[in-house]
């Protein structure tokens, strides 16, 4: 997660210091936030999944298109004391900012900084983070780099505050180093570049071309960020996933050959079985051949005993052989017939689905045929 305390002591700036003009953008900016944290604070299950999908979205999500998510990313909090400390900040920075700059450009810059932000810590880290620190570091560059010329500034950016944001930066990485707090360091360093090169191209007309260059490969690294992070161990197995969740989705849709897909694959992993059970069932229940073989296989072959229940397996696998008589099918009506201790038609069975098995799914067949011969039974 992204995050950033907040200095409650660095000392009020003079009231000429800050300019008079409402800052909207700024209050609009902490508003949506809270609305956002109250949505997922009071959502459940699919809901909360869902708001997830769509504001912060994950990194192979993002790899597949949902590039918008480097953006709405920086708008999602999920810890109040992550909300409170980011606002805080953003309350600060923002009304000196944004009467400056202007509404327009001032969301101009949240959008380019977050982006900038989420994007870097997606391009050295291979994942994504949330929340809205990365912003503020950008907003603290700015400030850094225009504070001699602008009084405002130099007013709010205090010594104190100065130091309590630098040391927040350092401590931040230690504490990542450590393995005490995961933070999104890149995400912090990566806004509190793009802030201070953005002030220092307005502020300067020296090295403008160096600084121009500077500016190009922050936005670059933002874009390399959502096509192409080998280094990232997500990377290799970035379709797999994306179908996994186009499964996921379909599944909590109630589409029923979505829910037989992601069923099976949640049986991939022993402490998601039971949930796997789950899909797989509704699937059975609505008809589907997929969902009726995979449920009764896994009723059969299961290492958990208390998953496993050899008649509803014998049940399912027939109707599955009724509405589909493969090899494959066969084979789980077999594994069930052994659950259940039918170890004649289990052997009879085995026997004609392997010697009916194509090269790729006959040795593991013939396998089972051997334990089934010697009555014992298959476990996965």
């Amino acid at each position: 997660m992204e995050q950033s305390p907040h200095d409650s002591a660095s000392g009020d700036p003079p009231p000429t210091a800050v300019p008079a003009q409402l800052p909207l953008v700024t209050y609009s900016v902490i508003a949506i936030c809270t609305l956002i944290f109250l949505l997922f604070f009071g959502a459940q299950g699919g809901n909360q999944q869902t708001l997830s999908d769509v504001l912060a979205p994950a990194n192979f999500q993002i790899w597949h298109g949902a590039v918008w998510g480097l953006v709405t990313s920086a708008f999602v909090h999920v810890a109040f004391w992550h909300l409170l400390f980011n606002m805080m900040w953003a309350h600060d920075f923002g009304r000196v900012l944004e009467p400056e700059m202007g509404g327009a450009r001032y969301l101009s810059f949240i959008v380019t900084t977050a982006a900038v932000a989420s994007g870097w810590q997606l391009l050295v880290s291979g994942q994504t983070g949330i929340g809205y620190s990365g912003v503020v570091y950008a907003m603290f560059g700015y400030l850094l780099a225009r504070r001699a010329s602008h009084p405002a500034y130099a007013a709010i950016l205090t010594p104190r505050t100065t130091q309590w944001m630098l040391g927040w930066l350092v401590l931040c990485f230690v504490l990542t180093l450590a393995k005490v707090w995961s933070v999104a360091n890149a995400a912090h360093v990566g806004g509190l570049a793009a802030g201070y090169v953005a002030g220092l191209l307005l502020e300067r007309r020296e090295r403008r071309g160096l600084l121009i260059v500077g500016s190009a490969i922050l936005l670059a690294g933002a874009v390399l960020s959502c096509c192409y992070v080998p280094w990232s161990d997500d990377w290799p197995a970035r379709a797999w996933l994306h179908e996994f969740d186009v499964q996921r989705r379909g599944a909590h849709r109630g589409d029923a050959k979505s829910q037989a897909a992601y069923g099976s694959m949640l049986m991939s992993w022993p402490e998601s079985r039971a949930e796997g059970l789950v899909f797989l069932r509704r699937a059975a229940e609505a008809g589907n051949a997929d969902g009726m073989n995979g449920l009764a296989w896994w009723l059969a072959v299961a290492r958990e005993d208390k998953l496993r229940n050899g008649s509803e397996a014998v049940r399912w696998a027939e109707k599955a052989y009724r509405a589909a008589p493969n090899p494959t099918v066969a084979d789980t009506l077999a594994a069930a017939y052994a659950e259940a201790d039918r170890w004649g038609e289990a052997v009879a069975l085995q026997q004609r689905c392997s010697e009916a098995a194509d090269s790729d799914t006959q040795k593991p067949m013939l396998e089972r045929l051997e334990l089934y011969k010697k009555h014992e039974k298959w476990r996965e």
